[in-house]
């Protein structure tokens, strides 16, 4: 319904009209102080956009800028002062992003911001320059990088209610729909920082709260009653390294587990690869349930001795490489998921990668040295369980709040393409 060409009149509701962007908007430019002049951009009064504040901005509104102009640069330069509500469409290279101006500001050459002329609702069309992104991205043309001229946005036809109301509710529905969201991806940020905090101490100073008496140990302080062991004291069996013999993508064969199956402390079955092996190998490198698989070599340093922890069952045999090391653990002395959460801490990791040597362009962590490794746990089973329990209330409480975000996400994509383009009235 909203194309840079001729809108038929069957592809609209009856009582909509087609509108130019420049009848629906001032489309201006921006501009660049000269940087030699120290005065142009001191003091900084003037907030001034460039095309990666915008794609750094991940809320609706715009309000802070990473630079700012003076009044004497925006005077001596192309650059124009835009008014609160201004849609900040970038219009070079990133072609067609766009946020909302929260505060008077100015912005470089690599915009066309529209500007709303009386009876267009800022928010309106902010969210209709949000739908026309694919219009702005096939007008761009260029070289040395893409560009939608000014000129071109002006002529871009939209079909649009003839009733100005219908436009505001338009707009304050999609607005309350993005107020939603930024609320879900607050509740995220603030989990995500929570379980942050909580890796950072739990393993070192136990359950928050808890204990009051600590003693000094060769890995820092813990609490008194905790006990320093050795992550080969732990170990139901020895720490094994897989086998690597010739892989491919695609099956037939028999899926192996490789370095790209290890994430954020999970080792899952997605990026397998395949190999042909015999019955014995199949046998000592299957992989199960339980299973911690740590990367014993990798070219960044931040990237060895991380691991991941297989927590579902392969649905068919699966073996492991040998660029991973599989640790399963005794029952009897750590809680279940106790040591894969141990790894994930901090302080823990950093110890361990200490260890990492440098060699052919790759950092490499030995069995022996992850069998020496030392770790602080609580003697009692029922306090490791409490800490397993915390911190899979914390992994809990970020899917559900990454679930929320993903189905408000959904939801708003949902009414911009039915509201904007008429499918579904708002009454007013």
């Amino acid at each position: 319904m909203i194309y840079d060409l001729r809108v038929e009149k069957s592809a609209r509701p009856a009582d909509w009209i087609i509108q130019s962007l420049k009848q629906l908007a001032d489309v201006v430019g921006g501009g660049t102080p000269e940087t030699s002049v120290p005065e142009y951009w001191n003091p900084p009064e003037i907030p001034w956009v460039t095309p990666t504040d915008i794609t750094a901005c991940r809320e609706p509104i715009l309000t802070r800028t990473e630079r700012a102009i003076s009044q004497s640069g925006l005077r001596e330069s192309s650059a124009t002062l835009l008014p609160v509500g201004t849609t900040l469409l970038t219009s070079r290279a990133t072609v067609g992003e766009c946020r909302l101006a929260g505060v008077p500001l100015a912005t470089n050459q690599g915009f066309a911001s529209l500007v709303p002329k009386e009876g267009t609702d800022s928010r309106f069309l902010f969210y209709l320059a949000q739908t026309l992104r694919p219009v702005f991205v096939r007008l761009a043309a260029g070289t040395t990088f893409i560009e939608v001229s000014r000129r071109e946005v002006r002529r871009i036809n939209a079909c649009v209610p003839s009733e100005p109301k219908e436009r505001v509710a338009i707009g304050q529905i999609l607005t309350a729909a993005d107020e939603a969201l930024s609320r879900a991806r607050a509740r995220l940020t603030a989990a995500a920082r929570l379980k942050t905090a909580l890796m950072q101490q739990i393993f070192t100073s136990g359950i928050p709260g808890r204990h009051t008496l600590f003693k000094q140990t060769k890995i820092g302080q813990i609490p008194e009653c905790w006990q320093v062991a050795t992550i080969g004291s732990v170990l139901d069996g020895t720490a094994f390294n897989g086998v690597s013999p010739q892989s491919r993508p695609e099956p037939p064969g028999t899926p192996i587990l490789n370095v790209e199956c290890i994430d954020d402390g999970m080792c899952t079955t997605k990026n397998v690869s395949y190999v042909d092996v015999d019955e014995q190998t199949l046998e000592e490198c299957r992989a199960r349930k339980g299973d911690f698989y740590v990367l014993r070599g990798n070219g960044n340093r931040d990237y060895v001795a991380t691991g991941g922890l297989l927590a579902e069952e392969p649905g068919v045999q699966t073996i492991f490489s040998d660029k991973l090391i599989r640790l399963r653990f005794k029952p009897s002395q750590v809680a279940e998921r106790f040591i894969p959460y141990l790894w994930q801490s901090p302080a823990f990791l950093r110890r361990i990668q200490s260890k990492a040597e440098s060699g052919s362009g790759l950092w490499m962590i030995g069995k022996r040295d992850i069998r020496r490794e030392l770790f602080a746990r609580p003697p009692a089973m029922s306090e490791q369980e409490e800490i397993v329990g915390l911190i899979d209330s914390a992994i809990q409480t970020i899917a559900a709040c990454e679930a929320e975000v993903s189905a408000l996400d959904r939801l708003k994509r949902s009414l911009l393409q039915i509201l904007i383009t008429g499918r579904v009235r708002v009454r007013t």
